[in-house]
């Protein structure tokens, strides 16, 4: 007769145990939240610090829909996660939303809204919109309005979003502007046609800016400061209503 291993029934007996309790715990815990109450609703938002454009209360009524349902108080069992998160992002300026229930019966929300770089002014079809880094359009806020490049013309009438990559060009362009901290200043609004032909507004003077379409976007912008830094200050800025640096070689000032 084969002679039983000892720490082989130790093993196991203890793998069982430990199965056990696994089952055990699971289904307390199911029970648990069958019968235990959602306590408190707390929102937490990324740089919430730096951020104006969303309050907590504002994603305390989204996720409740206007407090036409109640979290607080119901059962940690009857909360559907994934559909509270869908309600806060189809606010359409939150970027993503994860809502999980602590050991205390808290529900946690923790939101990243997205954050603008640009202003698509209203036309016949859209109102105004906001635009973030990665082309993504999203509306605007009631809480605050931040200081951000203004785009306008044509281009934008049918325009949902410039994430399609035959709009990287234009959105790349965007990107260096608001990303340099002179053009930033200086460069206050881009009006681009439907070819994709841009004119630009500059915060000091009245002259517009001929751009072109967005290619060669630093050599156009440094040809752009030789103006500021060498033609400019030997001028006086009014005599100047349109400066181009669409051409290559060349400033055309008028």
């Amino acid at each position: 007769m084969k002679k039983l291993n000892v720490k082989t029934v130790f093993n196991t007996v203890g793998g069982l145990g430990l199965a056990a309790l696994a089952l055990f715990l699971i289904f307390s815990s199911a029970k648990s939240d069958a019968v235990r109450r959602c306590e408190k609703v707390i929102v937490r938002i990324e740089d919430d610090d730096r951020q104006l454009l969303v309050k907590k209360d504002d994603v305390e009524k989204w996720v409740t829909r206007q407090g036409s349902d109640p979290l607080v108080g119901k059962t940690l069992e009857s909360i559907d996660l994934k559909k509270l998160e869908k309600r806060v992002e189809n606010s359409g300026i939150i970027r993503d939303c994860q809502a999980y229930l602590d050991l205390k019966g808290n529900l946690i929300l923790d939101v990243e809204v997205y954050k603008p770089v640009a202003r698509i002014l209203a036309n016949s079809r859209f109102p105004d919109r906001y635009m973030d880094e990665k082309g993504h359009f999203f509306p605007v806020s009631k809480n605050f309005t931040p200081t951000v490049l203004l785009l306008s013309g044509e281009f934008f009438r049918d325009k949902k979003g410039l994430e399609s990559p035959k709009n990287k060009d234009l959105l790349d362009m965007i990107n260096t502007i608001t990303a340099d901290e002179f053009w930033k200043a200086q460069i206050t609004r881009m009006d681009i046609d439907r070819h994709k032909e841009i004119l630009m507004e500059p915060l000091l003077g009245e002259n517009i800016i001929e751009f072109g379409k967005p290619e060669k976007v630093q050599a156009r912008l440094e040809k752009l400061m030789v103006f500021y830094k060498k033609i400019l200050p030997q001028d006086p800025w009014s005599n100047f209503k349109y400066v181009s640096v669409k051409y290559d070689g060349q400033i055309v000032c008028k």
